[in-house]
């Protein structure tokens, strides 16, 4: 069940949101969690009803792990549990989500014949797995409160969050489900919970799916070698995953806000950003966030030498190229954001300032050009395309303009088409207009009616666009 779906839209969530406060309206408060908890794995299990017992297993493992920790052990005993429940989760991750790999790389060294069965990759299990991992970390340093394994699971599985985050710290989530004044209906959060979904689902449906089928087009046949196509084709990829990722963001925290539950942000205007660095800051924040404060931290972070403190960058960011998926296009991607984070902490040294729109455009098309090693099926098809967009052996054909329907026709034999339209509005938005958090405040305190006949025209309008319900990016993480 996806969050673009009618399915999802218009049965699950009214209905999960009609029963969870009906139970609560009636004093029913644990009930209530118990069947939020049972309404989030049927969510779930609506991908794979196999899933639901892999994160199940995985919950109860990581719940007994965190109980060891309330007894009374100290010193080297604490940190084997510790050692054990970090590792178990990191092979499990490995096992399922990079056995594909494994299997291809042992299968020409090996007699075994690896080829012969597969494995299931659990949907969202990069995410439940870093947000357990963080959990016995804190219980580690004696920094979670006494929680019942009903509220540790509701904490891992609830819906909005469970498949591609945010990543959550269970002081930003548990708390509230136990506040009483949670228990009711809160007309404001209603709001702001049904423009952020409205917000996110136009988002998905009419830019990000709007982008798709020229983008297919361009990696299915390969048109790598045209400088116009190739830049074209770069910065339709990139805002493609700009809304895919900031619509599903949007209907995840629109989602929780009508249950009363406040997620962190995970998305704030990325291609804004002055710097690489600066972009890291904005773009999948809770994830980041997880690295900084369980890998990059503990390996010293910048407390020592400057040399020291590049080498943690760039470890964190290798870290981060093998979680989105163990092969070397993700992992060179990893490292060379590392390296370029590490050249703007070498850049603040010498205190020289840009003036803001340069600077931006600089990240922006840095940041083009880095995402074609995302962009492609293997790292030779990356490389074409990047010289391609250097102006190295590339070819320069006219890309034609259809005025009758607002698109760009690409020269035979590659007639795809992007839209105009399209195009141009989206760098209106990501450049110049405010991003949902600033919109939704605005929404919230204005209490125009305009402004929600608006809304209610663009939610018909998305809904009315979800020709197929085509999963997010980020699910394959």
């Amino acid at each position: 069940m996806l969050f673009n779906s009618l399915e999802y839209l218009f049965i699950f969530l009214p209905i999960v949101f009609i029963i969870y406060f009906t139970l609560n309206k009636f004093k029913l408060c644990k009930a209530s969690r118990i069947f939020l908890l049972i309404a989030s794995l049927y969510f779930y299990g609506s991908y794979k009803i196999e899933y639901v017992p892999i994160i199940l297993v995985s919950i109860l493992f990581n719940y007994y792990i965190s109980d060891l920790f309330k007894s009374n052990i100290t010193g080297l005993k604490r940190k084997l549990i510790l050692f054990l429940g970090i590792s178990t989760n990191i092979l499990i991750l490995i096992y399922f989500k990079y056995f594909d790999f494994l299997k291809e790389t042992l299968s020409h060294i090996t007699f075994i014949p690896f080829n012969t069965f597969d494995i299931i990759l659990p949907l969202g299990i990069s995410f439940f797995t870093l947000q357990q991992i963080s959990f016995l970390v804190d219980c580690y340093k004696k920094d979670v409160l006494e929680y019942n394994l009903l509220d540790y699971a509701l904490f891992i599985c609830f819906f909005p969050q469970l498949v591609s985050g945010p990543i959550i710290r269970h002081q930003e989530m548990i708390p509230q489900f136990m506040d009483i004044k949670n228990k009711v209906i809160n007309q404001n959060n209603i709001f702001i919970g049904l423009f952020l979904i409205t917000i996110g689902l136009f988002k998905k449906t009419v830019f990000s799916d709007g982008f798709a089928s020229f983008i297919t087009y361009i990696v299915d046949n390969q048109v790598y070698n045209d400088f116009g196509i190739s830049w074209t084709f770069g910065i339709a990829k990139i805002f493609q995953g700009y809304f895919d990722f900031s619509g599903y963001c949007d209907i995840a925290l629109g989602s929780a806000f009508l249950f009363n539950i406040n997620l962190p942000w995970n998305f704030n205007s990325p291609y804004k950003a002055q710097s690489i660095a600066d972009y890291w800051n904005r773009w999948n924040m809770t994830l980041m966030r997880f690295l900084k404060d369980y890998i990059f931290i503990p390996l010293g972070g910048s407390s020592k030498s400057l040399i020291k403190t590049c080498y943690n960058i760039i470890i964190v960011f290798f870290v981060y190229g093998c979680w989105q998926y163990l092969n070397i296009v993700n992992v060179l991607y990893g490292i060379l954001n590392g390296i370029l984070v590490c050249i703007n902490k070498i850049w603040e040294k010498f205190n020289i300032k840009l003036p803001k729109p340069l600077s931006i455009a600089i990240t922006f098309i840095t940041l083009v050009l880095l995402s074609t090693f995302l962009m492609t099926k293997d790292i030779s098809q990356s490389i074409t395309l990047l010289k391609t967009m250097f102006g190295i052996n590339a070819q320069h054909n006219d890309i034609i303009l259809l005025d009758w329907n607002l698109a760009f026709l690409l020269p035979p034999p590659n007639n795809a088409q992007i839209n105009i339209l399209l195009l141009l509005s989206s760098f209106v938005i990501i450049f110049l207009g405010k991003n949902s958090n600033e919109l939704a405040q605005i929404y919230v305190k204005a209490n125009n009616n305009w402004y929600t006949i608006i809304l209610v025209f663009a939610f018909v309008f998305a809904t009315l666009s979800i020709t197929k319900s085509t999963e997010f990016l980020y699910f394959i993480f």
